[in-house]
């Protein structure tokens, strides 16, 4: 009897003295991050001294517009996953002029509602406030974009004009062509892929970024950067 007495304390811990083992808790492992979680359209809010726009695809990348009342900025980036948030690195474009940052940014997601975080460029460090736009899980259809639209690029403006299966042609006012290529994508949202080549007197350029139609459904956001990311271009096509 005393040998009972010495070894049921010790097993205490596992089992009651003649009773039955105490339940373990049950562990519940964090949800895995995922790049697809960040895609979407994005906006910051109205208002704000400086706005920012983005797309992100569901592989991570993006493609941002930040405005202010000195400067807009076209932004690429790519995200990828470090450890329990989002972390990219790319280049910030000043439009309009040659000036070329890299860029860092930080971010965590709320699937479809809202994706914070921080943005530095230059060493100055810019916080990230952005609501998901519901239009981004419509599909575009290449029919959305035909027409003849223009915009003004640089010194020049461009006519361009885009057939039912995408198809890009067009001039520019300094003499420039253009041909290209809109589309659509796998994942079927608002976005498209875009292909440019600009002809100016034989000196030929070859640009490639993504389009949407506007809120609105009246203009067509290009945005665009050249081979090797060296020059970037931002434009609003409008009818």
């Amino acid at each position: 009897m005393k040998t009972l007495y010495i070894l049921c304390p010790l097993i205490l811990a596992l089992t009651a003295c003649g009773g039955s083992p105490s339940p373990m808790p049950e562990v519940v492992p964090s949800p895995e991050l995922n790049l697809t979680s960040l895609q979407g359209i994005w906006r910051s809010a109205a208002g704000a001294s400086s706005t920012l726009s983005a797309i992100v695809l569901p592989d991570g990348k993006l493609w941002a517009v930040v405005s202010n009342a000195s400067s807009t900025r076209l932004l690429k980036a790519s995200f990828e996953v470090r450890g329990n948030s989002f972390a990219a690195s790319g280049n910030s474009f000043t439009l309009g002029t040659t000036a070329t940052n890299t860029i860092t940014l930080s971010a965590s997601v709320l699937d479809k509602t809202s994706l914070n975080g921080a943005l530095v460029s230059a060493g100055v460090s810019e916080p990230l406030s952005l609501a998901y736009q519901a239009r981004y899980s419509t599909p575009a259809a290449l029919s959305d974009f035909v027409g003849t639209w223009s915009a003004t690029l640089g010194p020049g403006v461009v006519k361009w004009t885009l057939s039912d299966a995408g198809v890009l042609s067009g001039t520019r006012s300094t003499g420039c062509t253009y041909t290209g290529q809109l589309a659509l994508r796998t994942e079927k949202t608002a976005v498209v892929n875009v292909a440019v080549t600009e002809d100016c007197a034989g000196a030929k350029t070859e640009l490639t970024g993504v389009a949407i139609k506007t809120e609105d459904k009246q203009a067509i956001t290009l945005l665009m950067t050249t081979s090797g990311d060296a020059a970037a271009v931002a434009m609003n096509l409008v009818k």
